[in-house]
């Protein structure tokens, strides 16, 4: 490998990498590689070396002296040694195969792709690591100009390919927190790329972390339905209902319940509760009307069988029923059930939204102290969890019940707090509109400070 474009453009050698340090020079090297073994006109040259800004009348001099500095700084190559080939107003820089640390990763990503086929994870994880050390940064450095950025891009796609099928190599190893740091970060650059969040399940999954992979998937959802307006793909749903359907080792097979069973049960009422905001929303409320006691039996059986997954995931579909303007008798004591019952399994995720529910449950019924100490505790298991989106969800429930008991400056700062976390989420547009109607600023003005 002789040159180096993953990153700040280097010509790498024997005893150590060079780096070009006058910017013109390296932007002329950059602009060769992209083109490498192609005629390069010397205007394109001028336009991309003098980017932006007007050149001197001395401009093509000038390219002819950088040629020069950067024969100069380059081993020869062939017969002739010429690595820089020149014509009537055009320059080709010749490159063979493996030169480019490019090339390198895609023939890196290419093995570990193929390793992965032949259920080789640890031969993969050796490939797609080494590919994974060529990256430096953004490609040839931000030097090239617009026309030039398919290439960019296509190298950037190159560099997400090989984060992607590393990860599936951690997993493959058994180096599931390694695993999950990757996804995570995957996840977090592109919350739309769905891939990613299966392999992020997969991972908790096979660490034997269930209840992270559920509270994965329900990010997941909201990410995919807030951005795109569409549920997760048969993929990840298949995921969500394989870890809602396992059973802890100490329970026997035969204790699984014959027939649809409750996962299907609980998957029906959340689609019903997904149509209360679509066209046919009068029809999904009508439906939860007639059926509410059935519901709350349901959580009940639920809760006794030990399928607090289950429990928690209904009491989120019957609580948007309630949003929708429906009721359930004896709400506020079962939801207090289901959130005791999610702390005693461990589940973090589902105690977090059952206690937010309950918080708004509360604050319904004017138990503002209630509902100040469920969202207290969820604030802090979001906190403990760096969920920052759920965290920005409950100050903001946490708000309305301050507002609703005439506090009205302690409202506005829980707002704002939801604000710093989520500037530009659905959540923020709800803070905003609650701020708005409370009279509040959303940065109040500093008091001046005394003379």
């Amino acid at each position: 490998m002789l040159f180096r474009v993953l990153g700040p453009v280097e010509i790498d050698g024997t005893d150590a990498v060079s780096y070009i340090r006058a910017d013109k020079p390296r932007a002329l090297l950059a602009l060769l590689l992209v083109k490498a073994n192609t005629w390069v006109a010397v205007g394109e040259i001028i336009d991309t070396v003098w980017a932006g800004k007007t050149p001197p009348v001395s401009a093509e001099r000038n390219i002819g002296t950088y040629i020069w500095q950067l024969r100069r700084a380059l081993p020869p190559l062939g017969a002739d040694g010429q690595r820089i080939e020149s014509r009537s107003k055009a320059y080709r820089i010749r490159v063979d195969a493996g030169e480019l640390d490019s090339d390198r990763l895609q023939a890196l990503l290419a093995a570990g792709d193929e390793a992965l086929a032949a259920r080789d994870a640890a031969r993969a994880l050796k490939h797609l690591e080494s590919a994974q050390s060529l990256w430096r940064g953004a490609p040839y450095e931000g030097l090239v100009t617009d026309g030039h950025q398919p290439e960019v891009v296509r190298l950037a796609e190159l560099h997400w390919s090989v984060r992607e099928r590393l990860a599936d190599a951690l997993i493959g190893t058994s180096r599931f927190a390694d695993a999950i740091a990757l996804c995570k970060s995957l996840t977090a650059e592109d919350p739309l790329r769905e891939t990613n969040w299966v392999r992020l399940l997969v991972a908790y999954r096979d660490a034997g972390r269930r209840a992270d992979a559920l509270a994965t998937y329900q990010k997941a959802r909201s990410a995919l339905v807030d951005e795109l307006g569409t549920e997760p793909g048969p993929e990840l749903r298949a995921l969500q209902q394989q870890l809602l359907a396992d059973v802890p080792e100490e329970q026997p097979q035969a204790a699984k319940p014959e027939g649809p069973g409750p996962d299907a049960y609980v998957r029906t009422v959340l689609d019903a509760a997904a149509a209360l905001n679509g066209q046919h929303a009068a029809a999904a409320h009508h439906w939860f009307t007639t059926r509410h006691v059935e519901f709350t039996t349901a959580i009940s059986q639920l809760l006794a069988a030990d399928e607090v997954s289950n429990a928690w995931l209904l009491t989120t579909a019957l609580h948007q029923f309630i949003e929708s303007g429906g009721d359930v008798p004896g709400w506020a004591p079962l939801v207090a059930e289901v959130a005791a019952a999610t702390s005693a399994a461990k589940d973090w995720y589902g105690e977090l939204i059952t206690r937010n529910v309950l918080g708004i449950a509360h604050t319904r019924s004017g138990r503002v102290h209630d509902a100040r100490g469920e969202f207290t505790a969820a604030l802090a298991i979001a906190s403990v969890h760096g969920d920052g989106d759920a965290e920005g969800t409950v100050l903001v429930n946490l708000a309305l019940a301050e507002a609703s008991a005439g506090a009205r400056q302690q409202a506005a700062e829980y707002l704002r707090r939801a604000l710093r976390l989520l500037p530009d989420s659905q959540t923020a547009g709800e803070a905003r509109a609650a701020l708005a109607e409370l009279g509040e600023p959303e940065n109040p003005a500093r008091s001046p400070v005394a003379s």
